[in-house]
């Protein structure tokens, strides 16, 4: 069973989305690598842990919700024991993702972790929201500064830090301007009717392109603390894997 603990710790991810199609959106992995990995859960353990009698999109099976749940249990487990050898460790390293605009908020964490919290070195790096959430939810990030929650499942750790409201740009009717997530997200049939798309996951980009060019589209105001009606909010979340103890001195120190 200790061979399969990387697949299984994907399935604990991916089942949180109706079907594979949905959950390789999400989980960090293309379609064809996520098929793979739950072939040879199935082969190993030989269950069934998708149904394929759907004619287009197949579900999870209850065994695979079973196992997804005897997996996070005894995960847990490990890691409270864990956590006791680590609680009063220092950190030394800190990998953190952010919307580039939420950057400023992200930058004063870093401080803190550093002055406040005693981590030795912190990677920070700007993603877009599609790339943010696959990162995270493949593990690859500790700390991210996000507008919504990746996925549908709770979160640990999880701190609501203040607010962003998004302004609506009618400069021009010649250009679309979007972030790479919205265009993912779009209705394609509404944006023929624009003559052009500039579309970039960088919001200074955007923001130039406004400046200089015009055009519409969305752009996020400055991010504040506190929360506000029709804003979307500011989430810190961290990590299941994350050490607590940096994470109550973290939030800690952000609130004072």
């Amino acid at each position: 069973m200790q061979h399969l603990y990387y697949e299984l710790s994907v399935l604990t991810k991916a089942i949180h989305f109706k079907n594979l199609s949905a959950a390789a959106l999400h989980v960090g992995l293309s379609q064809p690598q996520l098929s793979r990995i739950i072939a040879k859960i199935e082969d190993e353990l030989k269950i069934v842990l998708l149904d394929r009698s759907a004619k287009r999109k197949s579900g999870w099976t209850t065994i695979a919700f079973q196992l997804s749940d005897i997996f996070e249990k005894s995960s847990r487990r490990l890691e409270t024991e864990l956590q006791g050898i680590s609680n009063n460790q220092m950190v030394a390293e800190l990998h953190i993702g952010t919307l580039e605009g939420l950057s400023d908020f992200a930058l004063h964490t870093s401080r803190l972790c550093f002055e406040e919290v005693g981590v030795k070195k912190i990677t920070l790096d700007i993603f877009d929201l599609n790339e943010l959430e696959a990162n995270f939810l493949s593990g690859n990030l500790d700390l991210i500064f996000t507008s919504k929650t990746p996925g549908r499942q709770k979160f640990k750790y999880l701190s609501e830090l203040g607010f962003q409201r998004l302004d609506r740009i009618e400069s021009s009717k010649k250009f679309a301007v979007l972030s790479s997530f919205e265009y993912g997200r779009s209705n394609k049939k509404e944006l023929e009717t624009f003559p052009h798309l500039f579309v970039s996951n960088s919001l200074s980009i955007r923001r130039s392109w406004f400046e200089k060019n015009g055009g519409t589209g969305n752009l996020p105001t400055e991010a504040k603390r506190g929360r506000a009606k029709d804003a979307e909010p500011v989430l810190m979340i961290g990590s299941e894997l994350l050490n607590p103890t940096l994470w109550n001195n973290l939030t800690l120190a952000i609130d004072e």
